[in-house]
């Protein structure tokens, strides 16, 4: 029987105390139902079994040794023969574990009578000296079957990509890393490593570039385009930013100048609008904001390369610089980095991806006339 993990409002307080990040995390999120097993032989007995294993394919199997099994105990499964653990669908060496942990109970090797007693190390250390069972696997029986308050695993995979995309670091966390997480938020890891599984459970990571990003103090507007949808920003009274999104990512606002790029967008893909006129908040170095600048000087329908528009600029070697100022555009297709192309004639790079820089070329050369 299943009982499910109550996460206090203490918890949660201390939590986004700690971090504005998480603060943010939560209130998108909101409530996160998990359970645990309280009967800890069986926690590890499915912990063994469910190792490696899709959950489809766990699940079956585990069905299956229930009914051999109905009352699991390290006595009954050190009588079961091997063949009938094997005709589950259990490998040799997994029927091997289970053997081993049973016998490690019955020898109060591992001291589940008392195990309530004993501190999150020493259970670890226990359950660790039993073959088949690894620290990640006695972590998660610290969570799922005694419910502790404190633990979060480095050797979990869904936790170091969640710490990466929370920090937005460029590859997984150091031990250095996930320690800074963790001491920020002890003494409620447990809590803190719930929300951090859903990132990639609710497939955040591939909505929004970092926890940051999860709520915004801009007014939002959508645009559905030819090419996908648009993710307007604004604060002020000036256009921030323009992205393309796969999904509508924040509750929409409204402001005049968002209105404004709306309907301006709108003439541009019916092809009657050939310059943007809006009021636009550009926020780079100086060579970057003079780049921009002069992108929107390239006439409609007609193309830079890369070394042209360092030229224009008065930097005529700055060609590479150039394309990354390109790529740091925050506001594309108003600011029409589209336009720069490669002095060879090819059609260069560009982040919103190639075909929709070919769409966008194509489609003012259509209509330049």
């Amino acid at each position: 029987m299943k009982k499910k993990i109550k996460i206090s409002q203490a918890e949660i307080d201390h939590l986004k105390v700690k971090d504005r990040r998480m603060s943010d995390l939560i209130e998108y999120l909101g409530e996160i139902n998990r359970y645990y097993t309280p009967d800890p032989f069986t926690s590890l007995t499915q912990s063994i079994v469910y190792q490696q294993l899709s959950g489809s394919a766990a699940d079956s199997i585990w069905k299956k040794v229930n009914n051999i099994l109905p009352k699991l105990t390290p006595a009954a499964v050190a009588a079961v023969p091997e063949s009938k653990l094997k005709e589950a669908g259990l490998s040799e060496r997994k029927v091997n574990y289970l053997n081993n942990l049973a016998e490690a109970v019955l020898k109060n090797n591992v001291q589940l009578a008392k195990i309530e007693e004993l501190s999150d190390e020493e259970i670890i250390e226990q359950l660790t000296a039993v073959k088949g069972i690894g620290r990640w696997t006695a972590e998660m029986f610290l969570i799922f079957s005694l419910a502790r308050r404190n633990v979060i695993s480095y050797h979990d995979l869904g936790i170091r990509k969640g710490i990466q995309w929370f920090y937005g670091l460029k590859s997984e966390p150091t031990e250095k890393d996930f320690k800074k997480f963790e001491r920020n938020f002890t003494p409620y890891n447990t809590a803190a490593s719930f929300y951090i599984w859903e990132i990639t459970a609710q497939n955040l990571d591939q909505v929004f570039k970092n926890a940051g990003e999860l709520s915004t103090a801009n007014k939002v507007a959508y645009y559905d385009s030819p090419i996908g949808l648009i993710e307007l920003q604004a604060s002020q009274g000036e256009l921030l930013r323009l992205h393309f999104q796969e999904v509508k990512r924040y509750q929409e606002g409204e402001a005049a100048v968002l209105a404004a790029a709306k309907k301006q967008l709108d003439e541009y893909f019916e092809g009657e609008r050939k310059k943007f006129k809006l009021p636009l908040r550009i926020e780079g170095t100086d060579f970057q904001e003079s780049v921009w600048r002069q992108l929107r000087e390239i006439p409609y329908g007609a193309t830079f390369s890369y070394k042209e528009v360092a030229e224009a600029i008065g930097n005529n070697k700055a060609y590479r610089a150039v394309g990354n100022a390109n790529n740091k555009n925050s506001i594309p297709v108003i600011i029409p980095c589209h336009r720069v192309t490669a002095s060879s004639g090819k059609i260069g790079g560009y982040g919103a991806g190639i075909w929709r820089k070919k769409w966008l070329l194509e489609h003012e050369k259509k209509n330049k006339l």
